[in-house]
């Protein structure tokens, strides 16, 4: 990664890459635990969530948001990103926070495509004792901006070799035909565009519920309005996606 002053596209890609590897990695650690028996556990397991985060990706999406830039989100990076802005407005308690993230597939493939498993994570919280650690240390505790870069390309040079990203969350084989290389690039991005005004309606789908539970609990009858047009709009994304 660059300088902070020449942090780009790329860099900000890198990180949202990263932050979707550890999930994935957590979301697979957590179902495979038998530490996660208990309410009390559970309400741990939020606190190191919220922390990943506040530490690799709300910074960033308000660094986005703040520049216009549209935010190089997989499906499930993205579900996320909405999970926390629900709990930031206490729409989800713990167990709520809790459960949805245990929703998301343990599978490094589909909307997993950008946050690929690799051996080793620094300040990897679930693969120790975090029923007993001690979680309010660890969670006031935050890299610095140097230290997150330095994590991120340690990150990257885990990934299979033989293997590059042409664009994003599309790998094509560096052995493969030039030809083959090629036909892979256009294809990802017709796909992409496609993809891309989905993805736009799925942004304003999270935005809507945020804005929707605002107004619901102020009952306006405008929080009413809002949700139909969150569920015609949900309706649209389905029919695109060619969902049943």
């Amino acid at each position: 990664m660059t300088n902070a002053h020449q942090f780009g596209l790329a860099d900000i890609a890198n990180v949202f890459e990263f932050a979707a590897s550890r999930l994935l990695a957590i979301r697979i650690a957590l179902g495979k635990s038998h530490l996660v028996e208990s309410g009390k556990v559970h309400a741990i397991v939020t606190r190191y969530l919220v922390w990943e985060g506040e530490v690799f990706i709300t910074p960033l999406v308000h660094y986005c948001e703040g520049r216009g830039i549209s935010l190089p989100f997989s499906r499930n990076l993205r579900f996320f990103v909405g999970m926390l802005g629900m709990s930031q407005l206490e729409i989800l308690n713990y167990q709520e926070f809790y459960d949805s993230f245990m929703k998301l597939p343990a599978s490094p493939t589909g909307a997993w495509v950008s946050g690929r498993v690799v051996r080793e994570y620094p300040l990897d919280w679930w693969n120790g004792m975090f029923d007993t650690a001690d979680h309010q240390k660890f969670t006031t505790t935050f890299p610095n901006f140097r230290e997150i870069q330095e994590m991120v390309e340690s990150h990257f040079l885990q990934l299979p070799e033989g293997q590059m990203l042409v664009t994003p969350a599309t790998l094509v084989d560096i052995g493969s035909m030039p030809v083959a290389q090629q036909l892979a690039t256009i294809h990802a991005g017709m796909r992409q565009e496609g993809e891309h005004i989905v993805t736009l309606l799925e942004n304003k789908i999270v935005e809507a519920r945020l804005v929707a539970a605002t107004l619901l609990r102020m009952e306006t009858a405008l929080g009413q309005d809002v949700r139909a047009a969150i569920a015609a709009t949900e309706r649209l994304v389905k029919y695109l996606k060619r969902e049943d």
